[in-house]
């Protein structure tokens, strides 16, 4: 059986995001995870044939440590084997590792948002500056192909790479639609929630700046559910979680199973100033839940064909605040029958599992 490793530098990614599409490809491959295992360590178990433990500070941009501990497990493949790299972060420490060492197994990555290191700041436009000779010069020798989950992230990242070996374009990783509750709710007040990671780029103080706009009418609430990154620049800070938390114009949940509690909402709001792909747009919707988002590539696709949510040019928080006010005069929900119809034809994780399987295939 072909042997496929999963490597991330966060076992979230591969819990979170590709726990349904390997239990799908289970029976014929066989999917090892490589990746931290502090967290979510028995789902990940549940999910994957094996697991390696890959030691590294995700804190850090660089982990030298983490580097060779991921080159003494790369260097155990056979030649027959695949490997799946997620995430640009990931994909740099593996090039790192991978420094005087000749692979001879095929490599494949996904590339799941540019991040941080395309934002349009001084110290990313450095650290691009910095990276771009060391990828330019190993990555086509490397990488066999990359998968990318929007044109916009494909141009700017094979401009910056010069990546000339095979691109192919995946959504995501695929919903498992049988696990989600849809929306039926009839309610005289309109819940509007934020999921993600609380960061800059997902659009966090915009989110907070709308519901602030509304902490006087009742019949409106907003929440928030996810968690900080207090590593990651990008992050709420420790002093601005607890003002979340303190807040009185949002409820924060912390983290909740999107799965059985995205129903109970009415809108999702996702200012994001950064997605690949957006997993909890193509969630919400499923679930019933209505979407207004900000108007950029990995969002924009999945509300033009679904055509269920509005999009906001430039994050324009007045749009925000009239569109809300406009649903709320509606009092009931668009239609969402089209377009779930959409979602399990494209976006589900049997849709998605078929593409990925087909170039497994063809790369063994």
């Amino acid at each position: 059986m072909l042997v496929i490793y999963f490597i991330a530098h966060s076992e979230w990614i591969l819990h979170r995001s590709r726990a349904d599409m390997v239990k799908n490809i289970k029976p014929n491959f066989q999917v090892t995870s490589v990746s931290p295992l502090n967290e979510y360590v028995d789902e990940i178990k549940d999910s994957y044939h094996e697991t390696i433990k890959w030691e590294i500070d995700k804190t850090r941009l660089l982990d030298v440590n983490g580097i060779f501990k991921l080159r003494s497990i790369i260097k155990k493949f056979n030649e027959n084997d695949i490997v799946h790299i997620f995430t640009i972060k990931s994909l740099y420490l593996f090039i790192f590792s991978t420094i005087f060492f000749k692979k001879n197994f095929k490599v494949v990555v996904s590339i799941t948002g540019l991040g941080y290191l395309f934002a349009d700041t001084l110290l990313a436009k450095v650290l691009r500056n910095l990276t771009k000779p060391l990828i330019r010069k190993k990555i086509n020798k490397i990488v066999d192909v990359i998968i990318f989950q929007n044109k916009d992230n494909n141009f700017e990242f094979v401009k910056y790479s010069n990546f000339k070996n095979e691109s192919r374009m995946i959504a995501g990783s695929g919903l498992n639609v049988d696990k989600f509750k849809v929306n039926n709710q009839v309610n005289d007040k309109t819940k509007i929630i934020f999921v993600g990671r609380l960061m800059r780029e997902k659009g966090i103080h915009e989110f907070l700046s709308i519901a602030e706009r509304f902490k006087d009418n009742d019949n409106i609430l907003f929440f928030v559910a996810g968690k900080p990154d207090f590593g990651n620049k990008s992050s709420l800070n420790k002093s601005q979680f607890n003002s979340l938390q303190e807040n009185t114009s949002v409820i924060y949940l912390g983290e909740i199973d999107v799965q059985k509690e995205l129903c109970n909402y009415h809108i999702l709001l996702q200012p994001s100033y950064h997605e690949g792909f957006s997993r909890i747009l193509i969630e919400s919707i499923y679930s019933g839940v209505f979407c207004l988002a900000n108007e950029i590539h990995g969002m924009k696709e999945i509300i033009e064909k679904t055509k269920y949510g509005v999009l906001i040019n430039s994050n324009n928080l007045d749009k925000y605040e009239n569109e809300i006010n406009n649903f709320v005069k509606r009092k009931t929900r668009p239609d969402y029958h089209y377009a779930k119809k959409i979602i399990e034809k494209n976006y589900s994780v049997l849709a998605i599992s078929k593409q990925f399987e087909k170039l497994y295939n063809e790369l063994s």
